[in-house]
């Protein structure tokens, strides 16, 4: 009679250890419009594996399609990072002219949204990445559009 209380103790310590386990795994990641709704890791840990660039993005809902906004959001994303990079990589106007085309074309090849997620307010929650380091894309700019 002992070891069968002492074991149904047992099993309901280790119940009630591991609903809070999975209690707190599901609570520690919410969406940032519906904080009280469980998302999924991504939204919190932008480390996706093969994908040493990442960021979170957002599109607001829309009359847009689901495709229109992933490819719009895609878009705007590689034009920021186009933009960006070329004027910290470059001084004259016509080589950040020039390693913008590049990496317009380039980033257009490379970049994925590697997850997504609508929340319940109808945000569409996107994980774009490279799948090389900001390095990586750096050296190759500088190859194919040289410092003068």
């Amino acid at each position: 009679m002992r070891s069968a209380t002492l074991s149904l103790v047992s099993l309901l310590v280790l119940s009630a250890c591991s609903n809070r386990a999975i209690d707190t795994e599901m609570s520690r990641c919410a969406f940032a419009d519906s904080p009280r709704t469980p998302a999924p890791a991504f939204i919190c840990d932008p480390n996706i594996t093969d994908f040493p660039v990442t960021v979170l993005l957002a599109s607001e809902p829309s009359a847009e399609s689901v495709s229109e906004r992933i490819n719009r959001t895609l878009t705007e994303q590689i034009t920021f990072w186009a933009d960006s990079w070329s004027q910290a990589w470059y001084q004259s106007e016509a080589s950040q002219l020039a390693a913008n085309e590049f990496l317009l074309d380039a980033l257009a090849d490379m970049a994925r949204v590697v997850r997504s997620r609508a929340s319940p307010t109808g945000t569409l929650w996107l994980m774009v990445g490279l799948p090389m380091t900001v390095m990586d894309v750096r050296t190759q700019t500088l190859a194919t559009v040289p410092l003068r």
